[in-house]
């Protein structure tokens, strides 16, 4: 992602913004689950931040931060929660675990004391011990009535709660208050070795205790939170989400007075920018050429731009459009004359916007967010693990990265592993076991599973090929398959400074 970061005109402007996207913009790797024994595998991409001590960010003021679109709702745990959502709570909301600039989740003693595995056997269990300051901002404690509200809301078990992932807290077993107050005791049915991805966002049991407050309470507003920031306003017209700086907040006082979330196009980022709309936004490959341009340009000593309305004319063109313009056909000059005076209008308004776009800078960096595609393989045509793995095999990842990442000039490397990623602890590439892309094993696959271009051939019982789950097919040359094939959800990013789950189960049908 390419990150439009602190304005270089206004040094106080920079300071208030530097600390703030750092904690934003963590390190570009994500997800999973890591290994404690800090072992670490695969390319690390190195930070492209603006870092700055605490001490040197300047004291108050506003952030103006672009977001796509307005939030559909408040809760990063549903299935219409964007980006915004999560950008949204973030600072709003206890995280227990922020990844740090190694991508390694690290305790938050602004909410926990301690949190660690106390049992193995017979059931692995957690024991959370609280920050004995950490409250709602309606004065109640947080505890473990939030943890079981958030628990069973997210268990799967019920379906009135509209979940979009339920990662890791479908193999809780029970939680229960501990010695005292400050303690909250999870036991899970099966080991859960990202136990740390869990409770991030946590949201109050106002929020999660009941279908109804979960589905439609925190649409537009949250009954309590907890944060270095609370909920200012929401304003839907003006497409605006106002964040004010948190009176009762008992951690390190935020810098900003205020942050506000502003819905802007990606397409209209540039000028935004220019018209001092936004400080920081998001921008496409494009966008971010343009501010980079802006600052190799200068467009001293007279010197035209490089690039923008009519630079791409030649001599040529530029001689033959004079011409036009004050031959003897009136008509056809009249035209020419509108059109040189349009182009030189939009060639005056984009050298302005140029001017102004130079004190801005461009950070690129990967975020906490990955892509995965998962087949179903629990029925269907894809119950035939020979279909699946030709799906696989037909599938040319490394392309699909370059599409997306090489155009920003981020590394571009497909993922290896289902626990984690690049950099993190335990990463491990493991895709040699699927294969790489090929076309004709894929049709093989298909072909051996009875699928021909015009579709499924008819069996001697009458069935289709494919319609008998988990079949055993010829296996790819050199591969092996899975521990199971149980079909698992697609997964959302987690929150910045929190971790995705994983898909719950061991067996991943996913590629």
């Amino acid at each position: 992602m390419s990150h439009v970061g602190v304005p270089r005109g206004t040094a106080r402007k920079r300071r208030s913004l530097a600390l703030l996207t750092t904690g934003v913009l963590t390190l570009p790797v994500l997800a999973g689950c890591s290994s404690d024994d800090g072992g670490t595998t695969g390319a690390v991409v190195p930070q492209d931040i603006a870092v700055a001590g605490r001490d040197l960010v300047a004291q108050g003021g506003t952030a103006n931060w672009a977001i796509d679109t307005m939030p559909t709702t408040l809760n990063a745990f549903q299935a219409d929660a964007d980006s915004a959502t999560t950008r949204i709570t973030g600072a709003l909301l206890p995280t227990l675990f922020p990844l740090d600039a190694k991508a390694r989740p690290q305790l938050n003693p602004d909410y926990l004391e301690s949190a660690k595995v106390v049992e193995r056997e017979p059931r692995q269990v957690v024991l959370y011990r609280l920050n004995q300051q950490a409250v709602w901002s309606d004065g109640r404690d947080i505890g473990a009535p939030d943890f079981v509200a958030q628990w069973r809301a997210l268990s799967g078990k019920d379906s009135a709660y509209w979940t979009a992932r339920n990662a890791g807290y479908e193999r809780i077993e029970k939680i229960e208050r501990g010695a005292d107050d400050l303690e909250v005791r999870v036991t899970f049915a099966k080991p859960y070795a990202d136990w740390r991805s869990l409770f991030s966002p946590l949201y109050p049991k106002e929020v999660t205790g009941s279908p109804n407050s979960f589905n439609d309470g925190a649409r537009t507003t949250l009954k309590a939170t907890a944060g270095p920031f609370r909920l200012g306003g929401v304003d839907t017209k003006a497409g605006e989400v106002t964040l004010v700086r948190n009176p009762r907040w008992w951690g390190g006082t935020a810098k900003l007075d205020k942050l506000v979330f502003r819905a802007v196009k990606p397409q209209d980022r540039a000028q935004a920018l220019t018209e001092g709309k936004i400080d920081v936004a998001d921008v496409d490959a494009a966008a971010a050429h343009r501010i980079v341009q802006a600052g190799r340009d200068g467009g001293a000593n007279g010197q035209p731009l490089a690039q923008g309305p009519g630079s791409a004319d030649g001599p040529a063109a530029a001689l033959r459009s004079w011409a036009v313009a004050h031959g003897s056909n009136a008509e056809e000059a009249a035209a020419a004359q509108a059109a040189r005076e349009k182009a030189r209008a939009a060639a005056e308004a984009y050298t302005a916007e140029q001017g102004k776009l130079r004190s801005y800078v461009v950070r690129k960096s990967l975020e906490p967010a990955y892509t995965q595609l998962a087949l179903n393989g629990e029925s269907g045509p894809l119950a035939d693990d020979r279909v699946r793995r030709a799906v696989a095999r037909a599938l040319n990842r490394q392309e699909l990265v370059d599409t997306v990442l090489k155009p920003l000039g981020l590394p571009a490397a497909p993922l290896g592993s289902h626990l984690a990623l690049a950099g993190q602890p335990g990463y491990k590439d493991g895709s040699g076991a699927l294969g790489g892309q090929d076309t004709e094993e894929a049709r093989a696959l298909l072909a051996d599973a009875g699928w021909t271009r015009e579709g499924a051939v008819k069996k001697p019982d009458g069935t289709k090929a494919g319609s008998e789950a988990g079949k055993k097919g010829t296996k790819d040359k050199g591969a092996t398959a899975g521990k199971d094939d149980k079909p698992t959800a697609p997964e959302k990013a987690g929150p910045p400074g929190g971790k995705p789950g994983t898909g719950g189960d061991d067996g991943k049908a996913g590629t």
